[in-house]
């Protein structure tokens, strides 16, 4: 990969552990008794972004769309001169695809939460915890026989030869490639929770605006806090869509280029990157 874009990958990825790590310890530490529900949530997200971040570090992944049939993926991070094992670089890459996928899903997920709240007596911990395990396993299930749409090296050469016979790429690098529905599936995903963030992210600023409704100045700016943590959140995710936007170009063969393959998967970096940080920096983190 290009010099510019293998350092800009590698600062977002490093910064993106290093600050889910940060947010972790200091929610761990410092959460209030009555935020502790909400706190599992951001747990969860947490380690979903960084188990991301961790697996495209160690891939930094090049998307080469294959017409309608597939993806070629093009390996070239640290897992390459760690081991040959292809299996271990395709599991290291469906981690990195999974986070991406479950980043989408929590992120809707606590929308839901902060305007659930607002009505109602906050959960349990432990329902918090049992419904995340609940929408975790139902996803990674799906994404699961997802994972398992792949070809052999050989076919992926074939498709490689058929539709990008210009590209000289290293059949050692070359990973098996994936099936159209994981990326059907990523896509879709992310605009459905779009649909969902901005619906009830709507709904949680009508209720908090609505002076009719006795809260005091303190818990209401509480919710606030959340909520345009939330949103900031929500607004650098929809770059993914830009990503799919860009994918779906060389897919159809109206424009390729290895900065574009490249990038599909380095937007959702960024934006993955960006959530702890901002976390960090509204709410401090779970400040009451």
């Amino acid at each position: 990969p290009p010099l510019v874009l293998s350092i800009v990958h590698f600062l977002v990825c490093s910064a993106s552990v290093i600050c889910g790590s940060t947010l972790l310890y200091i929610g761990y530490r410092h959460t209030p008794p009555n935020l502790r529900s909400y706190a599992v949530l951001i747990r969860i997200v947490t380690m979903l972004e960084m188990s991301a971040s961790v697996g495209a570090l160690l891939v930094f992944p090049r998307i080469v769309p294959l017409g309608l049939e597939g993806v070629a993926c093009v390996l070239s991070g640290p897992i390459v001169k760690i081991t040959s094992n292809q299996t271990i670089w395709f599991t290291m890459y469906l981690m990195q695809l999974h986070g991406t996928v479950q980043y989408n899903v929590f992120m809707s997920v606590c929308f839901c939460y902060r305007y659930y709240v607002l009505r109602h007596e906050a959960p349990s911990p432990n329902r918090v915890r049992f419904f995340g395990l609940a929408v975790f396993f139902f996803t990674f299930f799906l994404f699961a026989l997802f994972g398992t749409a792949r070809a052999t090296k050989e076919v992926a050469l074939r498709y490689v030869s058929e539709y990008v016979p210009q590209y000289d790429i290293d059949p050692e690098l070359l990973s098996h490639s994936l099936g159209a529905p994981a990326i059907i599936w990523t896509v879709l995903s992310a605009i459905a929770m779009t649909f969902v963030n901005v619906i009830v992210g709507r709904a949680i600023f009508r209720f908090l605006n609505d002076r009719t409704v006795h809260l005091s100045e303190r818990t209401r700016n509480s919710h606030k806090q959340f909520a345009v943590a939330l949103t900031i959140q929500a607004i650098v995710g929809q770059l993914i869509l830009f990503a799919a936007l860009s994918y779906s170009l060389g897919q159809l063969d109206i424009l390729r280029s290895p900065f574009m393959e490249y990038s599909t998967h380095m937007v959702s970096e960024l934006c993955i990157a960006t959530s702890p940080i901002i976390t960090l920096t509204y709410v401090r983190p779970y400040r009451a």
